[in-house]
């Protein structure tokens, strides 16, 4: 287990989070997405890593007390469903099948982007401040394909 800890000290300065806006076809809103990547743990045997994260920080350095977490088997993770223009704190730990299990990394503070904007969230309506003789404004969509 001491082996799985200190391989995780150096995988608190290799956290690296980008978040994007959720994908979809346009009707559906999954909410942001953040991607996540680290460096991978060196041991003897096979590691997996549980990413923890949310709304507010744990508090404590090396802690792992956060609302949510999700088990993957490579230094990576895609964390869907996350609410817009929030503030998330995402740290990493990792175990191995021999049932060791590291504290978890340093925390990195992400606030995830605004809404993408849907074609029927924004609308300037046909004729509105047109002069009679005047040819009529079109209608105006912003966002969405």
């Amino acid at each position: 287990m001491l082996n799985v800890h200190c391989l995780v000290s150096v995988l608190v300065l290799g956290v690296c989070v980008a978040c994007l806006t959720g994908c979809g076809d346009g009707h559906e809103d999954n909410g942001a997405t953040a991607s996540l990547t680290w460096d991978s743990v060196d041991h003897p045997t096979q590691i997996r890593y549980t990413v923890h994260y949310g709304r507010q920080s744990s508090g404590l350095p090396g802690s792992c007390e956060y609302e949510n977490s999700v088990d993957v088997a490579s230094p990576s993770a895609t964390i869907t469903g996350l609410e817009y223009e929030t503030p998330y704190y995402f740290v990493v730990s990792a175990y191995s099948e021999d049932g060791g299990r590291s504290s978890c990394s340093d925390e990195v503070l992400k606030v995830t982007p605004g809404s993408p904007l849907n074609e029927d969230e924004i609308r300037i309506a046909p004729g509105s401040g047109h002069n009679e003789g005047q040819r009529p404004r079109q209608e105006l969509r912003l966002g969405g394909d």
